[in-house]
């Protein structure tokens, strides 16, 4: 297997195993562990730290050292791979253990959208209110998807930068 897509599946499963662990903290602490993993405030700075260490053991070990476009290839497979072993874990969570968390979660989105009315109505009118207050209201999948798409932007906000500090210098051949 390649460097380019082992460095990134390394690191996406290490994250992966702290997102699981702290499932199970949160689980025993008797908080919902969708609406707390869900937060940005954790989900970026994780995704951040291991895709930084993705890129910095490919540079640190490819003997040519690292390109923009390597850096942004593993950034771009790292934030695929976590997102897509992020979401079987809430598959999991909410299909395979059948827990209420995700009851939870929409829950605690629809009274925001409630609290919110006032702000809402005078933006999207009546109708454009009852309709968001329905997409609260959303599947177990469209929540999924919902958080691995804010997975995705973070990746992709994350990793040019990411690759523009860490890439190195080409080579010069004589």
């Amino acid at each position: 297997m390649s460097l380019l897509v082992k460095s990134p599946l390394r690191f996406s499963l290490l994250a992966i195993i702290f997102v699981v662990l702290m499932f199970f903290i949160l689980i025993f602490l008797e908080k919902n562990p969708v609406i707390y993993s869900s937060n940005i405030i954790f989900i970026g700075p994780l995704m951040s730290i291991f895709l930084f260490f993705s890129i910095k053991v490919f540079r640190d070990t490819n003997p040519d050292g690292l390109r923009f476009w390597q850096g942004f290839s593993i950034g771009l497979l790292y934030t695929l791979f976590f997102t897509v072993f992020y979401s079987v874990i809430l598959w999991m969570d909410g299909s395979v253990f059948e827990t209420s968390h995700f009851d939870e979660y929409r829950e605690m989105i629809t009274e925001k959208i409630v609290a919110g009315k006032e702000m809402l109505v005078d933006q999207m009118g009546e109708d454009g209110y009852q309709e968001y207050l329905k997409s609260g209201e959303s599947s177990n999948a469209r929540i999924i998807g919902s958080l691995a798409f804010n997975n995705i932007i973070i990746g992709i906000l994350v990793t040019p930068l990411v690759s523009l500090f860490m890439r190195t210098s080409e080579p010069k051949r004589l």
